[in-house]
């Protein structure tokens, strides 16, 4: 695979670190922003478009995001020691509500399957009676979602009828690496958020991109983008398996605050002592500044 083309490098007290544009971190940063919202949409339509464009035939046609919008993310909870609740990267208020899940990676733990079965399962269960979609963006291939498809659909339905729920809320799945290889508004898209070599040519692509550059500049100079980062690289170099829950991190955060031991806050997390040592020490270093 190609070496990807980061949007910049965020400066470290541990060195540089490559920021891409799928970045988690970076792009619930992006999109608490209201002024942002609007380039959200674009994005969202875009991959709307094309499915609709590809799949006219197949009923329920997923609705584009038009009218009032308001999104929420999950960047506060990213900073918040306390917070445990379960909740995913962006959601976008409209006359429907549309859940954005951002994915670098198809290997995860627990597999994507689960969690985006539990992620709709939620979504529906939050949205007090409105169509609750999600749409998952994903940056590798998951074979046992996309069959091989560019997108998959995925309703409830009646197995004997085939009638639909009267609930239409559905998840799409998203394979950025084949619409990547179109020579279309969707295929720049694509490419840019992998970090793939593009320059592009349509307008829209063109205002996304400007976006995402103006909200990296502001990014890379936030003090608790810095803390966040460096705790989770230092968690990275010493052997903790990449991915694991900010809940964890939560947790210990929250637990250290109180005063509790670090064998205990070790039981309770599963995280191993050294790491937690160093973690204090960072915490205490952010504090003193």
């Amino acid at each position: 695979m190609n070496k990807k083309i980061p949007l910049g490098y965020i400066e470290l007290k541990t060195g540089l670190k490559e920021i891409n544009a799928m970045d988690d971190l970076f792009l619930n940063y992006m999109f608490k922003n209201k002024e942002t919202w609007e380039t959200l949409r674009q994005i969202v339509n875009i991959f709307l478009n094309e499915y609709i464009h590809l799949h006219s035939d197949k009923k329920p046609l997923p609705n584009l995001i038009e009218g009032d919008i308001e999104v929420t993310t999950q960047y506060e909870y990213l900073l918040d020691t306390n917070n445990t609740t379960k909740i995913q990267d962006i959601r976008l208020d409209h006359a429907e509500i549309t859940y954005i899940e951002f994915q670098n990676r198809a290997s995860t733990i627990p597999p994507i399957s689960t969690r985006a079965i539990e992620y709709f399962s939620l979504g529906i269960s939050h949205s007090k009676g409105k169509i609750a979609n999600q749409i998952w963006l994903l940056a590798e291939d998951v074979k046992e979602l996309l069959h091989d498809e560019v997108f998959t659909n995925y309703l409830l339905k009646d197995n004997v009828t085939g009638n639909s729920y009267p609930n239409n809320s559905s998840i799409i799945f998203v394979s950025l690496q084949k619409l990547a290889k179109n020579n279309n508004i969707v295929g720049e898209l694509s490419k840019f958020l992998l970090g793939k070599q593009v320059e592009p040519t349509f307008t829209e692509v063109k205002s996304i991109v400007k976006n995402f550059d103006s909200l990296f500049n502001d990014f890379k100079e936030d003090k608790g983008v810095k803390t966040v980062i460096t705790v989770k690289e230092r968690f990275k170099n010493e052997g903790v398996v990449e991915g694991m829950e900010i809940k964890s991190i939560s947790i210990a955060k929250n637990a250290m605050s109180l005063g509790l031991p670090l064998e205990q806050v070790s039981l309770f997390t599963g995280i191993d002592i050294k790491i937690l040592k160093r973690l204090k020490e960072e915490l205490e270093m952010s504090n003193a500044d």
